[in-house]
């Protein structure tokens, strides 16, 4: 199931809000009052949001300045065919250069 965006919930709610009350508001009153609380279900989701993506990214860079000497350190390349290497390899597995 797909979720669905906060500015879907709050453009639907102003819809919902506005047309009911400019078509009879004493008859429609329940639905201008459901309009605003999917209005403010779409505020809470947009700053839910937020924050998730701001925590995500502060992990991401954790991780990668973590994570960057760490991954360096297991890995060299071969200088002719370019092929990924361990530290303590002296010849290329795959056209067998000497590193």
């Amino acid at each position: 199931m797909a979720k669905i965006h906060g500015l879907v919930y709050i453009i639907v709610g102003l819809f919902v809000s506005i047309l009911s009350w400019k078509l009879n508001y004493e008859k429609l009153i329940f639905f201008f009052y459901i309009g605003w609380f999917f209005v403010l279900i779409g505020a809470f989701k947009l700053v839910l949001n937020f924050i998730k993506n701001k925590a995500k990214k502060q992990e991401t860079i954790q991780t990668k300045t973590h994570h960057t000497p760490h991954s360096q350190q297991h890995a060299k390349y071969c200088a002719r065919c370019g092929n990924a290497m361990r530290m303590q390899d002296f010849y290329c597995s795959r056209c067998g250069a000497k590193v």
